[in-house]
């Protein structure tokens, strides 16, 4: 809660450059779903400079392409390092000043052990970006905080 309203007070400074991802393990359908917070206008420089036009956020499929596209670039999930579980994105939504980005990754093994997570979503935009990520794997929380040059961590999830 603290981190949301933390959130929303910075939303209209604008001079902290951060995104929140939270990750819960579903045991139901052995996937981890993801969800990331990022400012709406960042977000859309982002995706205007990777694709040299004008975007502009909407739940569109050409605006989802783009971010489907980034997001393959910047974030990323390993059980075993050096091997990338394919994910897919699940679709988005605006809220006040910002959106956030659903993302659903199967795992094959209802143990996870280790986590390693790729966060570099607007890293690439700004040098302070500062990207929060938090683990909730069966009812184990971790959070950390991943930069630009420190984009991958991993998660004991024992």
């Amino acid at each position: 809660m603290l981190a949301l309203s933390t959130f929303s007070f910075f939303a209209h400074a604008h001079d902290f450059h951060t995104s929140i991802t939270d990750i819960k393990y579903n045991p139901r359908t052995q996937s981890l779903e993801v969800a990331v917070k990022v400012f709406t206008d960042d977000l859309e420089n982002v995706l205007s400079r990777k694709n040299k036009v004008k975007v502009t956020y909407s739940n569109s499929e050409k605006v989802n392409t783009y971010l489907s596209a980034y997001l393959q670039n910047t974030l990323s999930f390993e059980t075993t390092k050096g091997k990338p579980l394919k994910y897919k994105l699940v679709g988005s939504e605006e809220e006040s000043d910002a959106v956030w980005i659903y993302v659903e990754v199967p795992v094959s093994t209802p143990n996870l052990q280790q986590l390693y997570v790729k966060n570099a979503v607007l890293t690439d935009l700004f040098e302070d970006q500062m990207n929060i990520v938090n683990i909730n794997y069966k009812g184990k929380i971790e959070s950390m905080l991943l930069q630009k040059d420190d984009a991958v961590k991993a998660f004991n999830l024992k």
